[in-house]
């Protein structure tokens, strides 16, 4: 079986599909990816695996920029990341071996996507979209960086800006419910814009989006920040004051309980 006979699969397995920017054209579709989310500090891989491929474009195995896009259950795309060249490093086993869906390597040129655990929430994702508040805070600390990162690129990928978008006046969190700075955003992004919402993902993009809010002429909301004692002491005071300066500054009203 040659590479370009893997046909086309709608299957609602498919999570990751590569596609070539220009035309358009996917070049694999696969239900997992291998070496694409990675710790920070380790070393980028040769390859990058795509598991179970449903689709291989038979016009080309490489391109000059891809995309990497992240799909949901009935193929909508929910998140993308842009890899620029890529060329298919295909396995000589997997290939031979008369598999329908055979693992595949493309090779990325040592690009990959510094959030270990997004491609778990992605996953997730794709099966159902958070709709309950607090999702997020059922993960581990440690997953939250993750998590507000997928937020932040599901939120921008579907056109959305940084800004609000609820209609509620008063966005309530609750100091108790985090330990982390990753914890804050992804509570204050569900305040703010409901679950899976996103309103900045450190102090800069805050302000970006406060900024952006007024521009845009949304209404200013109000900010409860309950056990605020609480957050002081794991996020430090420097950083909660410096929060609240910055949203009195651009017009908040906050109370602090």
């Amino acid at each position: 079986m040659s590479p370009e006979s893997v046909g086309i699969d709608d299957s609602q397995d498919v999570l990751y599909r590569l596609v070539d920017r220009e035309s358009g054209e996917v070049l694999i579709a696969a239900e997992d990816l291998l070496d694409y989310f990675m710790e920070e500090d380790r070393e980028p891989p040769e390859t990058v695996t795509f598991v179970r491929a449903h689709q291989v474009g038979r016009a080309r195995r490489k391109t000059e920029w891809a995309v990497l896009q992240v799909v949901d259950r009935q193929g909508a795309r929910i998140g993308a990341y842009d890899i620029g060249r890529v060329s298919a490093a295909f396995r000589p086993e997997s290939v031979q071996s008369g598999e329908d869906r055979p693992d595949l390597d493309y090779s990325f040129l040592g690009y990959t996507c510094e959030y270990p655990r997004a491609g778990e929430i992605w996953r997730q994702w794709a099966t159902r979209r958070p709709v309950e508040p607090g999702e997020w805070a059922r993960y581990p600390s440690d997953w939250h960086e993750s998590w507000m990162h997928v937020v932040q690129t599901a939120w921008f990928d579907s056109g959305r800006n940084a800004t609000r978008y609820e209609t509620g006046g008063t966005a309530v969190i609750d100091g108790s419910g985090f330990t982390t700075r990753d914890g804050f955003y992804c509570a204050l992004g569900e305040a703010v814009n409901g679950p899976g919402g996103y309103f900045g993902w450190n102090r800069d993009a805050l302000f970006d989006c406060l900024r952006t809010m007024r521009r845009d002429g949304a209404a200013p909301f109000r900010l409860v920040w309950r056990n605020f004692a609480a957050s002081c002491e794991v996020l430090g005071s420097d950083f909660t004051e410096s929060v609240v300066s910055l949203f009195e500054e651009c017009g908040v009203e906050t109370e602090r309980s």
